[in-house]
């Protein structure tokens, strides 16, 4: 069994299977590879890379008032089990408010969103499979991270190479 490595995604490209072996991975509380994009943050604990391609396991922390904007992933079904927080999530044309104990999956191809509602910061554990998601987040925290305004440009071309569309 191996011990969580601190390792960066940002450089990655897009969800390429690993052809080496899988290893077990441990990461301990606080441990992981943290990416922040328009103030959220997700501690990413188990890499695509970690996972032989397999999966991308992270949680995040969203700020009171943030949401993410409409939009499909036709390659990933994701996996959201709330920590803290109220959410809304919109799936597929309907809104449904939630709590800490929830969980929410999405199909790839099904339209969704999420908004953290309330004062409190919202956490939850986002789980996406096939892997990619830590990579397509560290390279749209790339992008935002750079001084002025976002290139919209370049978030659009990161979120097709990643099979993302917005709605």
């Amino acid at each position: 069994m191996t011990s969580y490595a601190t390792t960066t995604t940002a450089d990655a490209p897009s969800f390429t299977p690993s052809k080496s072996p899988r290893a077990a991975v441990i990461a301990q509380a606080g441990e992981g590879v943290p990416v922040r994009a328009f103030g959220n943050e997700i501690l990413f604990k188990l890499t695509t890379e970690q996972s032989g391609g397999a999966m991308a396991v992270g949680l995040a922390t969203v700020p009171p008032g943030s949401r993410v904007p409409r939009h499909v992933q036709e390659r990933e079904d994701e996996l959201f089990i709330i920590v803290e927080g109220a959410y809304r999530f919109w799936v597929d044309g309907e809104w449904t408010e939630v709590g800490p104990g929830a969980l929410v999956f999405v199909p790839r191809g099904v339209p969704h969103t999420f908004e953290v509602v309330g004062n409190q910061a919202g956490r939850h554990w986002v789980l996406n499979a096939p892997g990619g998601f830590d990579r397509f987040f560290a390279r749209v925290a790339e992008v935002v991270a750079e001084p002025g305004a976002p290139d919209f440009a370049r978030l659009a071309a990161i979120n097709a190479e990643f099979g993302n569309r917005l709605v």
